[in-house]
């Protein structure tokens, strides 16, 4: 995709109205940049991290009950073969960093970081994305037809992604 259109709305509802007839359209990738967060569906992300954390807790204590009560058994002081107290603590530590590693890489896959640059940050329109415009950025082959479509529902500003 070598061009793109920006389009700033001054009210939620034609920038919500804007994103889905380009999404009915199919012209290319939609980027939206909005002053508060979208109201959308709840994350997986949440899920994807505790079961990482369960099944690094589980894998770990796994391991160590392999380790010491069958491929290795160390009989000291009398104590039983699968003495489970003593490996808890690793489990935990193991189960937070399966966690922890999860919730890092699941977080920079979701926000497809790092993304140290991107061309709408060029735009006149982006300086005032944060704040009080919701702006949607559009890839595509045919930037003409994105404008079209764009202007059904008058937007503050369309301008030309930088090449």
């Amino acid at each position: 995709m070598s061009a793109g259109v920006l389009a700033a709305f001054g009210s939620e509802q034609a920038f919500h109205a804007a994103v889905s007839s380009l999404r009915a359209a199919k012209l290319g990738e939609i980027e939206t940049y909005t002053p508060k967060p979208p109201e959308e569906g709840h994350s997986v992300l949440p899920l994807l991290v505790m079961l990482a954390g369960v099944l690094g807790a589980v894998a770990s204590f796994a391991l160590q009950t392999y380790a010491n009560v069958f491929a290795y058994p160390i009989n000291i002081g009398g104590r039983p073969g699968l003495s489970w107290p003593a490996f808890v603590p690793i489990a935990f530590e193991n189960g937070v960093l399966a966690a922890v590693a999860t919730g890092f890489v699941g977080y920079l896959v979701a926000n497809r970081l790092p993304w140290l640059y991107d061309k709408v940050d060029e735009c006149a329109a982006m300086r005032r994305a944060m704040r009080d415009l919701w702006c949607v950025a559009i890839r595509t082959d045919r930037p003409e037809r994105a404008r079209a479509v764009l202007h059904k529902f008058a937007p503050a500003s369309i301008e030309d992604l930088p090449p």
